[in-house]
C-alpha cells in the first residue's frame, strides 16, 4: 500500500514553502528549525554572500555530512560482521560441558597451574 503524501508549510529565511512528502510534521518542523538556524549562523558569518550562495554552502555541507555518516555506518556494519565472525567462531571451538557430555560430574574441565 502507498504511502498518502503530506503537504507540510513551511518557512524558512522568511518565505513560505509547502513541503510535500511522506515525513511527519514534528520531524519536517526539525529539519526547518535545523535551516533557519544554520542560515542565521551562515548569515552572521557572511554577511556578504546572498540567501542563495549561503544556501548552496548549507547543501553542499549537508551533503559532505550525508557522506561521512553512510561512511560511518558501512564501517560499523563491517565491525558488526566481524564481531558475529568472531562469536561465532567461539561458540563453535568452545566445548560443549553439558551433564549428559560428563562422563564424571566430579571431572574439573580444565586444570590451574
Amino acid at each position: 500500500m502507498m504511502e498518502r503524501n503530506l503537504r507540510f508549510k513551511a518557512k524558512i529565511a522568511g518565505k513560505e514553502y509547502t513541503i510535500v512528502g511522506q515525513k511527519s510534521a514534528l520531524h519536517l518542523n526539525s529539519v526547518v528549525d535545523i535551516v533557519n538556524n544554520q542560515l542565521q549562523q551562515l548569515t552572521e558569518m557572511t554577511p556578504e554572500l546572498n540567501n542563495e550562495d549561503r544556501s548552496i554552502l548549507m547543501s553542499v555541507n549537508a551533503i559532505s555530512d550525508q557522506l561521512m555518516k553512510e561512511q560511518q555506518i558501512l564501517e560499523l556494519e563491517e565491525e558488526i560482521e566481524q564481531l558475529k565472525t568472531q562469536i561465532e567462531s567461539k561458540q563453535s571451538t568452545r566445548p560443549n560441558y553439558s551433564r549428559r557430555d560428563q562422563s564424571n560430574s566430579h571431572q574439573v574441565p580444565y586444570e590451574r597451574e
